[in-house]
């Protein structure tokens, strides 16, 4: 006879566990403490009866119950062993749990860096490309259920937010990822669209986004009024009030060392290490270092530094005990720039940036105060691949930047004190200082009387 919703609830235990039948090989084991549960017990090979549990009761209603085993009776029919059946289902679902996106990714990351021999610092910084931009939004998902909308999606994404090289470069890793899912099983080779020429990857140029700057000479003189207000630490007020009358690169200001300066003649050589320049030009040896000409006010500043920082070194030393990769820090750090103008109250987003003071430089020089374009281009090292070649272009315009970055000094302090210049304009002197004429190899870099 079938099984009763009331015929279950009477049941009562006995010393031993004992089964009432439900036909159709289903049925309920009653337990010694009371409990129940559903067994579906079929002939296996052999002959051998086989029990397959399917759930307790009341969690498994009788209704689900019997529908479970319609389910395995039809495995029986088909000529399939329902228990066999369940383990492999177990262990496909536990291969796909252990076949995340994330799980693959860093499994192919560890056999990439042990096959290939990656170094250190180039392991890390493909493995933290991934945890920053494909881990969040990929990582949790089985490879095998992501889709190309979802890869290209999350390529876009970096892309136009302006960060388009590295977009490029975790897509390769994406590629690379998928070749290794499919050596590993978990996915097929007609699966993996990731494979060159089965799906457009090609991803969109972003919009240039320049860098937040200040254009007003009002606001101008507020934001120097302000840096000088500035209350941080000493080295960090200094190299903020550098930036300004300088213009040239953060990254450069901050690594500027008491080797390449020459404070007697108002000059600081940059080597072309620290200059954005491409890796093969900057180990060439053919780029001699950007010379830059110093104001009165950045020589006074710096020699006030002088007594903290030199004689040798960082001008600017880290004011923290950061330890990196490569020990600590000698330098202050790429974004001390931009938290002291935070500091101060502006937004580098929409405002001003560390960067930005060379596009302020760049526009008002030009616009304000009348100087030549091919003069603030050299002294913003501003250099073509022509310039780069075998034929550099060793022209330096040395006198002429000397007195422009001092008129431009000179403007920033006027604005400071509530002054508006005029416009003005500058012809400059038709007298070119080259490399082996007036300027042979540059000024003695080590040079200095400071004491």
């Amino acid at each position: 006879m079938k099984l009763t919703a009331k015929t279950i609830e009477l049941a009562q235990p006995a010393d031993k566990e004992y089964l009432l039948s439900d036909g159709d090989k289903l049925y309920l084991r009653v337990h010694p403490n009371g409990g129940k549960s559903w067994l579906f017990i079929y002939p296996g090979p052999g002959g051998k009866r086989v029990k397959l549990s399917l759930g307790t009761f009341p969690e498994l209603s009788l209704a689900s119950a019997r529908d479970q085993a319609a389910e395995k009776r039809k495995l029986l029919v088909h000529g399939k062993d329902p228990k066999a059946t369940r383990l492999e289902e177990k262990q496909e679902a536990r291969r796909q749990a252990l076949a995340t996106f994330e799980n693959v990714a860093r499994e192919w990351h560890a056999h990439a860096t042990d096959v290939h021999e990656w170094s250190a610092d180039y392991s890390q910084k493909i493995l933290r490309q991934l945890e920053l931009h494909a881990f969040p939004k990929l990582g949790r998902h089985p490879i095998g259920s992501l889709n190309q909308l979802d890869l290209l999606q999350c390529l876009e994404a970096i892309s136009l937010a302006g960060t388009r090289e590295t977009a490029i470069r975790l897509r390769e890793s994406l590629q690379r990822v998928y070749a290794r899912a499919v050596t590993l099983g978990l996915l097929t080779p007609g699966q993996n669209f990731m494979a060159k020429g089965v799906a457009d990857f090609k991803l969109r140029t972003p919009m240039v986004k320049h860098y937040a700057t200040i254009l007003d000479p009002h606001k101008i003189g507020q934001l120097i009024r302000d840096i000088r207000g500035y209350r941080g630490h000493y080295i960090v007020c200094c190299a903020l009030r550098t930036m300004p009358y300088v213009f040239q690169r953060p990254g450069q200001i901050r690594m500027m060392e008491w080797e390449q300066l020459d404070l007697d003649a108002g000059i600081w050589a940059c080597p072309a290490g620290m200059m954005k320049l491409r890796e093969a030009h900057k180990k060439s040896g053919r780029i001699p270092p950007h010379i830059v000409p110093l104001p009165t006010q950045v020589v006074d500043i710096l020699r006030q530094v002088y007594v903290v920082t030199g004689p040798a070194g960082p001008v600017f030393k880290s004011v923290s005990r950061r330890k990196g990769k490569k020990g600590y820090s000698r330098y202050i750090s790429n974004n001390t720039m931009n938290s002291a103008l935070r500091a101060l109250g502006y937004d580098t987003q929409q405002d001003i940036t560390g960067h930005g003071f060379r596009a302020m430089a760049r526009t008002l020089i030009r616009e304000k105060l009348g100087w030549d374009r091919e003069l603030i281009e050299k002294h913003l090292a501003h250099m073509s691949d022509e310039e780069l070649g075998e034929a550099y272009d060793r022209t330096r315009f040395i006198e002429q930047r000397h007195a422009m970055a001092q008129a431009w000094a000179d403007y920033l302090d006027q604005l400071a004190e509530h002054k508006i210049p005029q416009a003005q304009r500058f012809t400059p002197s038709p007298i070119l200082v080259r490399n082996g004429a007036d300027l042979d190899d540059g000024p003695s870099v080590p040079g200095r009387t400071l004491q």
